[in-house]
């Protein structure tokens, strides 16, 4: 009879209550990260998720990840939406030199990646180029989060926005056609190789626009540096979401084009709380915790050493990409390389991408996983870091980043 009102033993406890006592971890990481060891928080963040996830104690697994994926989602377009509203497309009329350099780091990253795995080491084209494709992208979470926190401002700080944004675009839409391959080499007819991404890029511009003057109307009647106002536009992109779920459009293209949309549209000022207030702060450091979460030991075993050599492939070939037309560009070589550095971290969106295509293709998703995940934790790790030293040694921030303390 006791058992019919005494908890049960041992103790189940609540999936939810598991990832929220692990964000409180996470929180106190990343603050002992900064405040002692002079580290971004983000580092601190992504440690306690690997320490939370199966490499170490199996706190978070795969079932609480497929639990969070809406949220991770939803942080992933509001960092991109914020991101967008950063690029200025008449900047690229003014200097194009800016544009050129952007394509130019991008396809050296595809490139040399592509190169080393597929023509060198022989790996598979299709998993050659679902990781060139996905290199290709700078982590948008680590930049609008770090240069936030260290109120980064500046030349570097500027072209590092808008170069991000770029090369996520970049990246996406690089994952579709190079889906189309995939779709043809595993024998699917042709109709779905072309019009499976044409879809997914032309139902992605139809909602940003939506969105975009959906985000207009709020901005006309509500004030968005208020952070009530910033519970508006989560909603908004938590409908988007399910309006592209539904839809079966990709959850990340939608809200980038719609921030370069609004910009466009509206080139006035843009101000709001970082990440629109504390609800996104939360979200964020869940995103870091995940992904640092989803590495396991079987991946590094799989992919860990490859992927030190495509993180020096990747790196050299940002690096030439914003060093060669520096002076053409209006900067001097140290903010160039410093660019550079600022490009290296990768995160949510490689995470993304390469999970999705991998549900599509299972036959991918051992090897492609443990390649990216390796090369995704090595940049979280290091990428926040070097990114912090460079803006500093440019001058863009305080020496140990006090001003975002």
């Amino acid at each position: 009879m006791l058992d019919s009102f005494l908890p049960a033993w041992p103790p189940q406890i609540d999936p939810l209550a598991t990832v929220a006592f692990a964000l409180l971890l996470a929180t106190l990481a990343g603050e002992i990260a900064h405040r002692f060891l002079a580290l971004p928080r983000i580092t601190g963040y992504s440690l306690a998720g690997l320490f939370f996830g199966p490499a170490f104690l199996g706190w978070i697994g795969v079932r609480e990840f497929a639990g969070m994926r809406l949220l991770i989602d939803l942080v992933l377009a509001l960092l991109l939406f914020e991101i967008g509203i950063r690029v200025n497309l008449r900047w690229f009329r003014a200097n194009p030199m800016i544009l050129i350099s952007s394509l130019l780091e991008s396809l050296l990253a595809f490139a040399g990646v592509f190169a080393v795995l597929h023509l060198a080491l022989g790996v598979a084209v299709e998993i050659a180029l679902v990781v060139a494709a996905v290199s290709m992208a700078t982590s948008p979470a680590v930049v609008m989060t770090l240069t936030g926190q260290l109120k980064a401002r500046g030349q570097v700080t500027d072209r590092l926005m808008v170069l991000t944004a770029l090369n996520v675009t970049y990246a996406i839409l690089a994952s579709k056609l190079v889906l189309a391959f995939i779709h043809r080499s595993y024998g699917n007819d042709w109709y779905i190789a072309l019009f499976h991404p044409v879809y997914q890029l032309s139902g992605s511009l139809l909602v940003a626009y939506f969105l975009a003057k959906g985000f207009q109307w709020l901005r006309r009647y509500f004030d968005p540096a208020r952070e009530p106002s910033s519970l508006l536009l989560f909603l908004l992109l938590l409908m988007v979401l399910a309006l592209l779920q539904m839809l079966r459009l990709p959850a990340l293209l939608a809200p980038l084009l719609a921030g370069v949309l609004v910009r466009h549209l509206d080139p006035r000022p843009h101000v709001w709380p970082l990440h629109f207030g504390s609800i996104g702060g939360v979200m964020v450091i869940l995103l870091f915790v995940m992904i640092g979460a989803s590495l396991t030991w079987s991946h590094v075993g799989l992919g860990g050493v490859l992927a030190l050599i495509l993180i020096v492939v990747r790196g050299g070939g940002k690096m030439l990409g914003v060093v060669l037309p520096a002076k053409a560009a209006g900067l001097s070589l140290r903010q160039s390389v410093a660019l550079g550095i600022g490009l290296l971290p990768m995160s949510g969106v490689a995470f993304i991408l390469t999970t999705d295509l991998g549900q599509l293709f299972p036959a991918l998703n051992d090897e492609l996983r443990a390649i990216v995940m390796s090369m995704i934790f090595v940049l979280e790790l290091l990428g926040p870091i070097l990114l912090q030293r460079s803006l500093i040694w440019v001058g863009e921030i305080e020496k140990g980043g006090k001003r975002g303390t």
